[in-house]
């Protein structure tokens, strides 16, 4: 998993200027679709897939520097080729290794300029295969046409703040194909949402006058029929409203499209469930290729038509992998460590604790790394965390518990605050053993260490104090005002230690949602619970202090099922993409009304027009 990557505001980006080329080579054409019996009427559409929330927050969320993330590692097994793209994870939380840019400037391809202006437009090899010969197919029956890319990825790939997908290289915004009353082609500078009629009605930039824009079936079916004639990558979805797809459908069958194609179109085309309609832009979403599959690609949401996936090469590295673990190189060892991780290789991951103590401690740090990957494993790392002695594997061994699902692995991390040693990480410095546990406890959300963590405060050092004070205002929502706030009566003793020691003597017995409510009440919010009935102060306390922004986050990532990696954003931007998310589901969710001075929704923002599935 890499670390977190926090995405500065759409205003921040240098605007890029962009033009269409003539001279490229256009691809071979496909040939046309022979005429086949019109199908009656439009097949009744799929149920939409069910929205899975994102996995729990995982170390990606806690690592906060940039560096790296555009150019992630990867751990090779002996013979592999280092070249081809190559989807890690899912299109949720994973990443992408060897990202391609988009083959700009193209004849038949250019990025609209607002979605240009984010630098979004890097993928994998499939999906820039499976899009050039769509908008080949689209130039070859309507000439002159090109087609208009939104989001694609990052560099690197990882979470943007204008969709929770968009991960690894497996999904892609393509804008629609517009035009005006009398037919002619529409020029956009942005995705625009239409009705269910597939109208939008816009104000003529130099005359003011209204001017009726609609949705072209005949190009946008094109579109579609040349993604599904292409054996560049597996589809598994086209999300599109469903007004949208019937107008599609219909148009196919308007034209003849053989039977085949349109069973197809009516599977892949579909309309997401616990997202935006996408009623903007056609949004693709393409199976992991066998060697996604053999790096750690996973799979989520139902498989596209005639899609069977090939695990042959997974199993053949998996195994390779697997011998590598006795390998009498150390490098080698630690690689096929952290691949067996990335693979999930449960069945491996008796080899794997074996070499929990290794002589090499590279080795010892990927095997600490990738043991909460294979299952909990909590004895072995709390054994070997006792009498380990370097540096970089103890930092390693705290991070796996701090992962661990298993709640003996708190009191495992709280031992450590009174460890005396200190850590040398190198460039990042020296830094107190305690201090790197007390940082694994804030990960937790667990607040049975507030009492630790108090009593280390009294012996603690001054880099340890301060990472203990940041652990103790995360789990409990208050700062050391807030602290002093809530007493009554106050000690004589005013140290930090002893306020704390007084406040938790007085509110012990409370929950810890009660303590959240509290931080957030004495903050200025009026949140007398922790429910979706407050969740338009909740998402305004995202932008304040660092202890109540986390917090406030981590309360909306419960009540909504949506675990987006925006812990690792700047507050402004979460604080943005927050209020957006529950204002476009308000009314779905039962939410009482976003009050007017949040919405998101005004044309001056840099994400109005963007989805979140």
């Amino acid at each position: 998993m890499l670390p977190g990557r926090g995405l500065r505001a759409a205003g921040a980006l240098v605007c890029l200027t962009w033009i269409l080329s003539a001279c490229q080579s256009t691809p071979a054409p496909l040939p046309p679709a022979k005429p086949a019996p019109v199908v009656e009427r439009a097949p009744k559409p799929p149920e939409p897939p069910p929205y899975i929330p994102p996995p729990a927050l995982s170390e990606g969320q806690w690592v906060l520097p940039e560096l790296g993330a555009s150019d992630p590692y990867f751990p090779y097994v002996p013979g592999e080729d280092s070249t081809p793209t190559r989807s890690i994870g899912d299109v949720v939380t994973g990443h992408l290794i060897n990202a391609r840019p988009l083959p700009l400037p193209h004849p038949h391809l250019a990025v609209l300029p607002v979605q240009r202006t984010r630098g979004l437009m890097y993928t994998t090899d499939a999906m820039i295969a499976l899009v050039e010969d769509a908008a080949a197919h689209v130039a070859e029956h309507h000439p002159g046409s090109v087609v208009f890319l939104g989001n694609f990825g990052r560099k690197g790939g990882g979470d943007i703040p204008y969709s929770v997908s968009h991960n690894n290289g497996r999904d892609a915004d393509l804008a629609f194909f517009l035009v005006d009353v009398e037919g002619t082609p529409a020029l956009l500078d942005d995705l625009l949402s239409l009705d269910d009629q597939g109208q939008i009605l816009l104000e003529d930039d130099e005359t003011q006058a209204p001017r009726l824009l609609r949705f072209d079936p005949t190009r946008n079916w094109t579109l579609v029929e040349g993604l599904l004639r292409s054996n560049a990558a597996d589809l598994q979805y086209i999300f599109i409203s469903n007004p949208l797809r019937t107008l599609l459908l219909a148009e196919g069958r308007r034209r003849g499209a053989p039977r085949e194609l349109l069973e197809r179109a009516a599977t892949l085309l579909v309309q997401p469930g616990g997202a935006l309609p996408h009623d903007d832009h056609f949004h693709l979403r393409i199976h992991c290729t066998p060697l996604d599959l053999a790096s750690g690609c996973v799979e989520r949401g139902r498989r596209g038509p005639g899609f069977r996936p090939d695990l042959s090469l997974r199993r053949d590295v998996q195994e390779r992998a697997t011998d590598l673990l006795a390998s009498s190189t150390p490098e080698l060892r630690a690689a096929a460590v952290e691949r067996l991780a990335l693979l999930g290789s449960r069945s491996a991951s008796r080899q794997v604790l074996a070499l929990i103590d290794d002589p090499s401690p590279r080795v010892r740090a990927a095997v600490a790394r990738a043991l909460p990957e294979l299952g909990s494993h909590l004895p072995a790392l709390s054994a070997r965390q006792s009498v380990e002695t370097h540096p970089r594997v103890l930092a390693e061994l705290i991070h796996a518990l701090s992962r661990t699902a298993d709640p003996d692995a708190t009191r495992a991390l709280a031992r450590l605050l009174q460890r005396p040693e200190v850590v040398d990480l190198g460039s990042a410095g020296q830094l107190p053993l305690a201090s790197l546990a007390a940082e694994a406890l804030a990960r937790r959300d667990d607040p049975t260490p507030v009492p630790d963590l108090i009593e280390a405060l009294d012996t603690a050092d001054p880099i340890t104090r301060r990472q203990i004070e940041h652990a103790l205002r995360i789990l409990t929502n208050h700062d050391l005002n807030a602290v002093a706030h809530a007493l009554d009566p106050r000690p004589e003793d005013n140290s930090p230690a002893a306020l704390w020691r007084a406040w938790y003597q007085e509110h012990r017995r409370l929950s810890r949602d009660q303590w959240l409510t509290r931080g957030f009440q004495i903050a200025g919010f009026q949140i007398d619970e922790i429910s979706l009935r407050y969740v338009w102060e909740l998402c305004q306390a995202v932008a304040e202090d660092p202890h109540l922004s986390y917090n406030a986050q981590r309360t909306l990532m419960r009540l909504s099922g949506n675990e987006p990696q925006s812990l690792g954003w700047p507050r402004h931007d979460a604080n943005f993409y927050w209020r957006r998310w529950f204002e476009r589901r308000w009314q779905r969710m039962g939410l009482p009304p976003m009050p007017p001075h949040l919405t998101t929704l005004g044309p001056n923002n840099p994400y109005a027009s963007d989805d979140d599935s």
